[in-house]
Parts: structure tokens; C-alpha cells; sequence
């Protein structure tokens, strides 16, 4: 059961690359460490490899109201990744209605 008080966030971003450029999404995300650290309400980020030439990224925030004051940063953050994407990157955003957990 999710607990409607704490609701969690996401975007979900499918990103096409040439094939071995995901190395260099790393790089530059690496390199925003700081910036994304300064994310109020960020509660980590995965990629997911889908392909060789796609990757999903799942950012988890705290609240679509956080997601939303960061929003022109994570903006200003793609576009130093623009070069290595193949096409414009699909951007998904979502609250969680429903969750397992294994534990």
C-alpha cells in the first residue's frame, strides 16, 4: 500500500545514443554530481541499459512539486548531454500508485 503522504515522483527518460556513447552520458553526469546533489527533493538516479543505442534513466523525487522547482536545472543538465543522443530524448514524468517490495 502506498502511504498518500509520501508519494514518490518519477521521470523517466528514454535516451537514443550511438552505440558507445553510453560511457559518455556516464562521464557527463559524473561530472554534475554537484549540481544534481543540489537537487532539492532528488532521491537518486539510474540508468538502465535497454540496448546498446538506448537508455533509460528513472530519476525518483520526493514529490512532482520538487521535480518541478528543479525543473529548468535538469533542463540546463541535458543539454551538455544533447550531442551524444541520436534523437530528442523522450521524457516521462509519474506519481507511484502501486509498489512491491522483495524484502
Amino acid at each position: 500500500m502506498i502511504n498518500k503522504e509520501k508519494k514518490m515522483h518519477y521521470r523517466i527518460t528514454k535516451v537514443h545514443h550511438a552505440e558507445g556513447n553510453r560511457e559518455k552520458l556516464v562521464e557527463v553526469l559524473e561530472s554534475k554530481k554537484k549540481t544534481l546533489n543540489s537537487f532539492d527533493g532528488l532521491i537518486n538516479v539510474r540508468l538502465i541499459g535497454v540496448s546498446d543505442k538506448v537508455t533509460i534513466a528513472i530519476s525518483e523525487y520526493e514529490s512532482e512539486e520538487k521535480l518541478k522547482n528543479v525543473e529548468t536545472r535538469f533542463q540546463d543538465l541535458m543539454v551538455d548531454m544533447m550531442s551524444l543522443m541520436s534523437e530528442p530524448p523522450e521524457v516521462h514524468n509519474g506519481d507511484v500508485f502501486w509498489e512491491h517490495a522483495n524484502r
